[in-house]
C-alpha cells in the first residue's frame, strides 16, 4: 500500500475549491479552501460545495465507462484502439496508462466529501427544513459511490473518513479494507440518511445537476447484493421503487409490425429514446461532464472514431432473442440493438464501420448540447438488481417475472408468475406492489422483446428433477439469464466486468467470468482464471 499512502500525501493540496456555478466543470480551479479559513453555514456554501465534489467526480467519467465495459465481453478494441485501450482489453496495464492511473482523482473526490461532511453544519434551518441535511447525505452519498469504484477496480481502498489538510494528517497510518471489509463501514454510514430528499441543485448549462446525486438506498442495495446480505439489498431497491414516483419501466417499448400474422418489416422504436429526452422516469443519476474546461471527456469521441466498437459478443447477443408477437408467431432480435449501436454503414473520416458503433453515447451526448453526461443508474437496473437479489432468496419465479411480466400486485398474486411455494402470509415487505403507480409496469424484456409475457417456450425455467430443486438449479438458470438480461439492457453504461466480477465470486467460479470476456478475447482466459488480475495494480 506504499503507492496508497503516496497518494493520501498528494490530497493535502487538492482540498476542494469553492467555485461558481460556471466554473463547475473547471477541474484546474486554483482556489483552495482549508478548514480554519471557511464554515459553511448558508445554503449557498453547500451549493458551491458540492458543485466543487461534482467537478472532481466529472474526472472519473472515462474510467468509469472504460474499466467497466473494456474489460467485459461486450465492448472491444479496433485497429484505431491505440496502445493503452488495448492494455485495457488485454488486462496488461501499465503505470503510464492514462484511463487507469487516476486513482489520486477517486480519492480526491473523496477527500473533498469529507471536507464537506466535516465542515458543514447541518443544524441550520431554511423555511422550517434542515437543508444543510440534504447536502450532508448526498456527499456521503457520492463518497461511498467512489469508495466502491476504488474497491471494484483496485481490488481494495485506504478508507477515511476526515479531510487531509496537512502533511502531519497525511502520513498518518490508515486502514485498507476490500468490499466486505469497507461495505459495513459504508453501510453504517449511510443508513440514517436514507429518507434524506435529495437537494435540489438546478442546472449548469442544460444538465439537470439534480440527475447527480446518487440514491442512498441504490448504494445501500448494491452493498448488500455485493456482500450476500439479499433480503437487505432486496428491500432497500423496493422501497427505492415506492418511494420515487418516477422509477416504472411502463415505457420506451419498442415494436415490430405484424400484420395478418407476419412481420411487416416496419418498427416503432421508443427504447433509445430514454439516451436523450431531459428528465425521464428512466434516468436516476448520471455523472456530468464537460469539455469547456480543461478536462476531456472522451468517451462519445472514442466510438465516433471506431476507437471502442461493439463485440461480436454483443451482437450476437442481440440477434438470438426471440422477439415474441404471440406463442405461434416469434423472430429472431432484440430491439433494443436501435441505440446501443449503429446499424447501417457510416463513414468516419478515414475509417468505415459496419453494424459495431456503439451509439448509446452518442445519443446521452448529441452535439447541440454543451452538457456531457454518463448514466450510473436508471430504473431498468434497479429492477434488474432487485431481480437479482430476490433469485437469490430463493425466488427465481419472482426474479424471472421482473424480466418477463413486471411488478405489480396482479403480477405477485397470480401463481402462475409468482407460485405458492415463493409466497408467504403476509408478503415481505419487498414483495409489496400494490401502489396502483406500479400497475403498467412491464417487464424488462418487454422493452425490446415484443408480448413476451405471452411467451410460454422461450423465457421459462426448466422443469428440474424435483420440485424442491436442491442444487438450486432454478436459481443459477435465472441468474444466468439475468446476467444476458443484464447485457441486453445495459450494454456499454460501465457495470458489465463488474457485474461479471460479482456473479463470478458470488459462485466462487473464476473460470464463470474467464468464459465470458474469453469469448470476446480467448488470449486472456488463463490470465482471468486468477482472481488477482481482475483487479489494476
Amino acid at each position: 500500500m506504499r503507492k496508497i499512502s503516496k497518494i493520501i500525501v498528494l490530497l493535502c493540496l487538492t482540498i476542494l475549491g469553492f467555485v461558481s456555478c460556471k466554473d463547475l466543470l473547471d477541474v484546474d480551479s486554483e482556489r483552495l479552501v482549508f478548514q480554519n479559513e471557511y464554515q459553511m453555514t448558508s445554503k449557498n456554501d453547500t451549493l458551491y460545495s458540492m458543485f466543487g465534489i461534482y467537478s472532481q467526480l466529472q474526472k472519473l467519467t472515462n474510467s468509469y465507462v472504460l474499466l467497466g465495459e473494456l474489460r467485459g465481453d461486450l465492448m472491444d478494441v479496433t485497429s484505431n484502439s491505440g496502445i493503452y485501450l488495448k492494455q485495457i482489453n488485454d488486462f496488461d496495464v501499465t503505470s503510464d496508462n492514462p484511463f487507469t492511473n487516476n486513482i489520486k482523482d477517486y480519492y480526491s473526490v473523496i477527500n473533498n466529501c469529507n471536507y464537506v461532511i466535516n465542515t458543514i453544519d447541518t443544524s441550520v434551518i431554511y423555511k422550517s427544513q434542515k437543508v444543510m441535511y440534504r447536502v450532508y447525505a448526498a456527499a456521503k452519498a457520492v463518497r461511498a459511490w467512489t469508495y466502491m469504484q476504488i474497491v471494484l477496480n483496485y481490488g481494495s481502498a485506504v478508507y477515511y473518513d476526515k479531510p487531509i489538510l496537512s502533511l502531519e494528517v497525511a502520513r498518518k497510518s490508515y486502514n485498507s479494507f476490500d468490499i466486505n471489509g469497507i461495505a459495513p463501514l459504508l453501510i453504517a454510514d449511510l443508513t440514517p440518511y436514507k429518507d434524506i430528499e435529495k437537494p435540489k441543485f438546478g442546472s449548469i448549462y442544460d444538465f439537470n445537476m439534480s440527475l447527480a446525486t446518487f440514491p442512498i438506498r441504490f448504494i445501500l442495495g448494491d452493498l448488500y447484493l455485493w456482500t450476500g446480505k439479499y433480503e437487505q439489498a432486496a428491500n432497500e431497491y423496493h422501497d427505492l421503487m415506492v418511494k420515487n414516483s418516477n422509477y416504472i419501466t411502463s415505457t420506451f417499448k419498442s415494436y415490430l409490425s405484424v400484420v395478418n400474422n407476419a412481420f411487416t418489416g416496419d418498427a416503432t422504436v421508443n427504447w433509445f429514446n430514454m439516451f436523450y429526452v431531459a428528465n425521464n422516469s428512466e434516468l436516476i443519476t448520471a455523472l456530468p461532464a464537460s469539455n469547456e474546461f480543461s478536462y476531456v471527456f472522451q468517451v462519445d469521441s472514442l466510438a465516433k472514431e471506431y476507437k471502442i466498437a461493439v463485440s461480436s459478443v454483443a451482437k450476437n447477443n442481440w440477434i438470438s432473442q426471440h422477439y415474441v408477437y404471440s406463442n405461434t408467431v416469434d423472430t429472431l432480435v432484440d430491439m433494443r440493438w436501435v441505440g446501443s449501436y449503429y446499424k447501417n454503414n457510416i463513414t468516419q473520416g478515414r475509417v468505415t464501420t459496419e453494424n459495431d458503433m456503439i451509439y448509446k453515447y452518442r445519443l446521452m451526448n448529441p452535439t447541440t448540447t454543451k452538457s456531457k453526461q454518463i448514466y450510473i443508474y436508471r430504473s431498468a437496473l434497479l429492477y434488474l438488481r432487485y431481480a437479482e437479489a430476490v433469485n437469490r432468496l430463493g425466488k427465481p419465479n419472482l426474479a424471472l417475472a421482473v424480466m418477463k411480466n413486471g411488478l405489480s400486485n396482479a403480477t405477485i398474486l397470480n401463481n402462475k408468475f409468482v407460485p405458492l411455494s415463493e409466497k408467504s402470509t403476509p408478503l415481505p415487505n419487498y414483495m409489496d406492489f400494490s401502489d396502483n403507480r406500479f400497475v403498467n409496469n412491464i417487464g424488462t424484456k418487454a422493452r425490446g422483446l415484443g408480448n413476451v409475457q405471452l411467451d410460454t417456450t422461450f423465457y421459462r425455467i426448466p422443469n428440474y428433477a424435483t420440485s424442491a430443486d436442491p442444487k438450486g438449479d432454478s436459481i443459477l438458470y435465472v441468474e444466468n439469464m439475468l446476467v444476458d438480461e443484464l447485457a441486453h439492457e445495459m450494454a456499454f453504461e460501465g457495470n458489465r466486468f463488474q457485474d461479471l466480477m460479482r456473479i463470478a465470486i458470488r459462485r466462487d467460479d473464476n473460470k464463470f467470468l474467464a468464459d465470458k470476456v474469453a469469448d470476446k478475447n480467448p488470449a486472456v482466459f488463463n490470465k482471468l482464471m486468477t482472481r488477482a488480475n481482475w483487479f489494476l495494480k
